[in-house]
């Protein structure tokens, strides 16, 4: 459906997104901290590991170049700050653990998620890693601690691989291939997760890469599309080229075809054989969760909180019993509905009664001018019971959730300006 009437919709969504974001997706008041838990629940907990070895040019999370000394620090005053919460009255349980690279300090990461398991009721951790840690015998040290591994493949192309500086550091992609075909079986869940639309990339080539997946036969993927915010523009191009969008709505109906018989159960960019295992997208399952570690969210009823980026700074916080929370942002009830229509039909469906629980209003009468427009956008079915895409709506929300993504690097870039990495 790439037809003139199609670009039009994805350039005005696109536009409309990016110009919402600057709106809405900033974080300037200071905060007291993290509240206590607003309601009797377990939530969800994430950890963030600020380290990496060396920096993907598309890559906008927070992160820091590691040693064995700063990682020892940092992860001494994140388990503080991991029993602040818990004296907070928090529980979880799912954790999600991200980076950075989450394994570059195995035993440091090893004892913390321990730690988190004994103090909460955590049912499931999912952890990122990059190829260079998954040898079946570090693996093997996560059996019944890590329930799902998301390994951050990208391509299996060797000419992309260079051009991203991971072909020296990781291998080539046989090599990495061949080195998560050793560890698959050992962990509950292993995904493997790629990207799509690089400059220079072509339709054979992303086939290729999709086909090396299906070979591989993990339990799950993950194939995003290129992310270039203002965070990551001038390395993205400097790297690998000029970045254009020309290709990436033929890509998505690409890599949809080439998974529905493998993957077929969606979920926004991320696919899974089994539709009940667990997915990447934490935030699609979980309105509310807590961050901890430098630089992390927090997103509590209507308020969005912010970690302290700067890691002296927040080892100092630590160090004199403060929360590493400084900074927070709530949001009115009308921003908080586009999110919920955003992330909901993201995951394909939307249900109204969810939606009038949540804002004690039916959908239609507060966002029915939305949903006219996207109905005319042929973007969603609806019926009284919910709202769902259709396949054009598909990537229209994979527009809309690239450009929050993306909005929220703006955050990250404002709170690390002058931060020595």
């Amino acid at each position: 459906m790439q037809t003139r009437q199609a670009k039009l919709i994805i350039n005005a969504t696109s536009y409309f997104m990016s110009q919402y974001t600057k709106h809405y997706l900033h974080v300037e008041k200071p905060s007291l901290g993290l509240p206590p838990p607003p309601e009797e629940k377990k939530y969800l907990l994430y950890i963030h590991v600020p380290f990496c070895t060396m920096f993907c040019p598309y890559c906008s999370f927070n992160k820091f170049t590691y040693t064995k000394e700063a990682a020892s620090h940092y992860y001494t005053h994140l388990r503080e700050e991991i029993l602040h919460v818990k004296a907070l009255g928090y529980d979880f349980n799912y954790l999600v653990i991200g980076g950075g690279t989450p394994l570059i300090d195995e035993e440091e990461l090893l004892k913390t998620i321990e730690l988190v398991r004994k103090l909460f009721s955590i049912e499931h951790v999912s952890c990122e890693t990059d190829p260079n840690h998954i040898k079946p015998k570090t693996i093997l040290q996560l059996d019944g601690l890590v329930d799902r591994l998301s390994i951050g493949v990208q391509t299996f192309d060797d000419a992309l691989l260079k051009k991203l500086g991971r072909y020296e550091k990781f291998g080539s992609g046989e090599e990495v291939y061949a080195k998560i075909a050793s560890m698959l079986g050992i962990l509950p869940i292993t995904s493997v997760d790629l990207i799509f639309n690089f400059p220079t990339q072509t339709k054979e080539g992303l086939i290729q890469d999709l086909d090396l997946l299906k070979k591989l036969s993990p339990e799950q993927t993950s194939v995003y599309p290129l992310m270039t915010s203002s965070l990551v523009k001038n390395s993205v191009k400097k790297t690998l080229g000029e970045f254009s969008l020309e290709n990436e709505f033929a890509f998505f109906g690409v890599i949809k075809e080439s998974l529905k018989e493998r993957y077929p159960a969606r979920h926004g960019w991320s696919f899974s054989k089994e539709s009940e295992l667990i997915i990447d997208e934490y935030i699609i399952d979980n309105e509310e969760y807590v961050g901890v570690g430098s630089g992390s969210f927090s997103f509590l009823k209507d308020t969005l909180y912010l970690n302290e980026f700067a890691l002296d700074k927040y080892a100092t916080l630590i160090e004199e019993k403060h929360s590493a929370v400084t900074k927070e942002r709530t949001f009115p009830a009308n921003s908080r509905m586009y999110y919920r229509l955003m992330v909901d039909l993201f995951n394909g469906k939307l249900s109204k009664k969810k939606f009038a629980a949540m804002f004690g209003l039916p959908i239609n009468d507060v966002l029915g001018k939305e949903l006219m427009l996207l109905k005319f956008a042929k973007a969603i079915k609806e019926n009284h019971e919910s709202v769902t895409t259709t396949e054009f709506g598909d990537y229209l929300f994979l527009v809309m959730m690239k450009e929050f993504y993306m909005g929220m690097d703006r955050i990250r870039n404002d709170a690390r300006k002058g931060l020595i990495l």
